[in-house]
């Protein structure tokens, strides 16, 4: 596939990410890390530095762009959707409340922090809009919080797409017996987590 079109697609991905699409932006900023390694991409791109910079920008631009979506949307609709059902029950006056006085305190790291965990990200940004939140701030930490996750995927995916042989030889030193206690070790601490 012709890098162009692909990191086109990633770009629109990672837009409806963050505009609410149940995506992890996770995967395809992982994907364009793994597209950055390619031959191809680098030599479209003038070299590893010029793909650096066209990956880097366009998928830190998507992803910025689809935050504000969602900042605009509960601010926008927030309050108003929250006078139906099912949001009615949901957030009810006196949690509504409660939402104003923690983004009054604590907006600025529940921003920051909330870009960091798929899943809450696009509820985090609305809440931030329907909390009318000022939006210079809520720029500020979203793009603050960008600059690590962004480039620790996209580096993650160069390094998985790079070095994906040595990655399956190493892996395939490491015991069977190993590995079943690593995955359990995970469960029970995700299982932990959970309860």
């Amino acid at each position: 596939m012709d890098p162009v079109v692909a990191l086109s697609i990633v770009f629109v991905l990672l837009f409806l990410a963050g505009c609410g699409l149940p995506m992890p932006e996770d995967i395809p900023l992982t994907f364009s890390g793994i597209l950055l390694g390619l031959p191809r991409t680098q030599e479209t791109f003038g070299g590893l530095w010029g793909a650096v910079a066209v990956v880097g920008i366009l998928c830190y631009s998507s992803i910025i762009l689809g935050d504000l979506v969602a900042y605009w949307l509960g601010k926008r609709y927030g309050r108003t959707i929250s006078k139906y059902p099912p949001f009615r029950w949901a957030m009810p006056v006196h949690r509504i409340e409660r939402l104003d006085r923690w983004f009054a305190k604590f907006g600025s790291w529940t921003v920051f922090f909330g870009r960091m965990v798929a899943g809450i990200r696009f509820v985090t940004f609305a809440m931030a809009g329907m909390t009318k939140m000022p939006l210079r701030k809520f720029i500020l930490m979203d793009s603050v919080a960008a600059l690590i996750t962004v480039p620790a995927w996209i580096i993650l995916g160069y390094v998985v797409g790079t070095h994906f042989e040595q990655i399956i030889e190493w892996m395939s030193t490491v015991s069977t017996t190993t590995w079943i206690i690593l995955a359990t070790a995970l469960a029970l601490f995700f299982l932990y987590k959970l309860l």
